[in-house]
Parts: C-alpha cells; sequence; structure tokens
C-alpha cells in the first residue's frame, strides 16, 4: 500500500511597500546624479529674482548657504509631505541672522521647497 503523497509546502513571500525617499525620487525623475540633489533643491527653492546670484554664491561661497543645506539635507529622507512640512516647521523656529537672509529674504523658502517636493512625493 502505497502512502498518499504529502503536498509541498506553500511559500508566502511578504513583499515590503517600499517608499522612496524625496531624495531618491527627485535624483530619478530629473535624471541627476545624488551628489547634485542639493545644489538642485537649493536653487529651485530660492526666490526667483536671487537664482542667478544663488548660482555665483554656490560656487564662490558655499557656507552662506549652511543653514539652508541643513534643511535640504533633512528633507531629503522624506517620503511624504507631511512629513517635508514638519522639517520645515521645525527649522523654522530656529532662526538666522543676517541682512541679505531675513530682510532682503536670500535664503530657501519653505513655501517653495514644499511646492518643489509636492512634484515628487505623495501627499499624505
Amino acid at each position: 500500500m502505497q502512502k498518499p503523497a504529502t503536498p509541498a509546502p506553500v511559500k508566502i513571500q511578504v513583499v515590503a511597500a517600499v517608499e522612496n525617499t524625496f531624495k531618491e525620487l527627485c535624483c530619478r525623475r530629473l535624471g541627476i546624479p545624488n551628489d547634485a540633489f542639493e545644489k538642485k533643491v537649493l536653487l529651485a527653492c530660492l526666490p526667483s529674482q536671487y537664482w542667478l546670484l544663488g548660482v555665483l554664491r554656490w560656487h564662490l561661497n558655499r557656507a552662506y548657504f549652511k543653514r539652508d543645506l541643513e534643511i535640504v539635507r533633512a528633507v531629503a529622507d522624506c517620503t511624504s509631505l507631511r512629513d517635508i512640512r514638519s522639517e520645515i516647521t521645525f527649522f523654522h523656529h530656529q532662526k538666522t541672522a543676517g541682512f541679505q537672509r531675513n530682510f532682503l529674504g536670500f535664503r530657501l523658502s519653505g513655501k517653495r521647497l514644499l511646492s518643489f517636493a509636492n512634484k515628487f512625493l505623495p501627499q499624505n
């Protein structure tokens, strides 16, 4: 008498939802290398009248953008607009002194950053 064949175990694969970061999505869609991310985001989020001055300052005195680059680095790993909004709020409450930054507005704009990120990230 033959034993009935035992069925082979069923393998269930669990696929974790992989959330892409703002940096990954931005670099992929714009076709830029990862090391160009900071410059691209910074220049995109400067007020338009300061774009050319921003390019010059990026090459001549990048230290001026230290505070702005901290924000860009903080949002790079965000996976939603809600996360980016939280980072912007956190940095907004940490004021940096300076005539050009505060009076003239020659700095990264939180509204522009949120608008720029909206092109790449989901709403939640």
